[in-house]
């Protein structure tokens, strides 16, 4: 029997784009068990549409909608979701992409050829192609089939270089994300801890951490993008590449305090590796002057 799979999107005032990535969804070539939706009170008429999508082409059996009571956030919706997903298998999705027809064959077929793998990274197409909002960075990894890579554990990747909007995660490490979560406060520009840095950050530390190099979705860079107004409303905390950041350096010392008693979650962990984690931060902190 092939792996069970699950999308989670959090949806917010999307009701421009959201039909399409519906659709995308809906005409994979091999098709998702289930997909979970949770609207976070949207003003406009996204939960209609959903609504209508859904009753159109008969999916109230596996398409499951609620909107949320109360705000919760994108951060805590997307997290709740992946703690109710039940299956293999658990993609994250933006609500205005959209899917590649294989993405999700693409995704499973690399999952089942490697048994370690508990996160799967792709590329991606941007629209529209002249956007300046965002560059993407490349990956330290070594290949380990045709076109498939393992992302190295090094401090530089420890930083996520890949959006959750193109990640996919086993089951077995969706405790380990969630604990990260939960106790791994910030990411690694200092803003709130996200879905897809504490899958990241939980795959690479485990040696799980995959990354296909195909573009399997089409991904909107928007200034209005709720991701992007929470970047502008936080500019000074973006300085550049991790080593250049002191709020990368907050973000080691929270991974070296979240592992400091050696936990299961580590058993993989390189020789070493701590060691050079708490080097840096003791170095660095004592040229920028950071607790």
């Amino acid at each position: 029997m092939g792996l069970t799979s699950t999308v989670i999107m959090a949806s917010y005032n999307g009701s421009e784009y959201i039909y399409e990535q519906l659709q995308s969804i809906f005409e994979q070539t091999v098709p998702v068990t289930r997909v979970l939706i949770r609207d976070d009170q949207s003003g406009d008429d996204t939960a209609t549409i959903v609504e209508d999508f859904i009753r159109l082409h008969g999916l109230a059996d596996h398409w499951d909608f609620q909107i949320n009571p109360q705000r919760k956030g994108w951060r805590e919706n997307f997290i709740d979701m992946l703690a109710a997903s039940k299956t293999d298998v658990i993609f994250y999705s933006d609500q205005d992409d959209i899917w590649r027809h294989d993405k999700v064959a693409a995704s499973l077929a690399s999952f089942a050829a490697i048994d370690e793998m508990e996160v799967l990274v792709s590329d991606y197409e941007i629209i529209p192609a002249d956007q300046k909002l965002l560059f993407v960075r490349q990956i330290e990894e070594e290949i380990v089939a045709e076109k498939l890579y393992k992302i190295a554990l090094t401090l530089n990747n420890l930083a996520i270089y890949r959006p959750g909007c193109g990640m996919a995660l086993r089951s077995s490490i969706v405790k380990s994300t969630i604990d990260i979560f939960r106790e791994i406060t910030i990411d690694f520009n200092g803003l709130s801890q996200t879905h897809d840095q504490a899958a990241w950050l939980a795959a690479i530390i485990r040696g799980s951490l995959y990354h296909l190099h195909e573009s399997l979705f089409i991904r909107r860079i928007r200034a209005d993008s709720t991701w992007q107004m929470e970047k502008r409303a936080n500019q000074n905390l973006f300085l550049g590449l991790p080593k250049e950041n002191p709020n990368f350096i907050r973000y080691l010392s929270e991974i070296a305090k979240h592992f400091h008693d050696d936990r299961s979650e580590i058993e993989g962990l390189e020789a070493g590796f701590k060691q050079i984690v708490n080097q840096k931060i003791q170095k660095f902190g004592s040229s920028k002057n950071i607790d």
